[in-house]
């Protein structure tokens, strides 16, 4: 271990913001870089354009908004015994 406990103390803020500048500077580049790279993708634009067209605001969609998936698929009705 290098350095005494006060030189440790007094070095342990400084990490700190700089870790929360890295974790910031991080969150601004998904959100400002990597998410609008993804959204011009061919296929994610069409999902947009289409729930768009279909009136429904993408970014505020809820998982109550979607479909509702059946209980049981056919296939699973088709292929598997099930017991009453």
């Amino acid at each position: 271990m290098s350095g005494t406990a006060g030189e440790r103390h007094q070095r342990g803020p400084a990490l700190g913001i700089a870790r929360l500048l890295l974790v910031t500077a991080t969150i601004v580049a998904i959100w400002m870089i990597v998410l609008p790279w993804l959204g011009s993708r061919p296929a994610i634009s069409r999902h947009i354009e289409t729930m768009e067209a279909a009136g429904v605001q993408p970014g505020a969609m809820f998982y109550t908004e979607l479909e509702r998936l059946p209980l049981r698929s056919e296939w699973i009705e088709q292929h598997l015994v099930l017991w009453p």
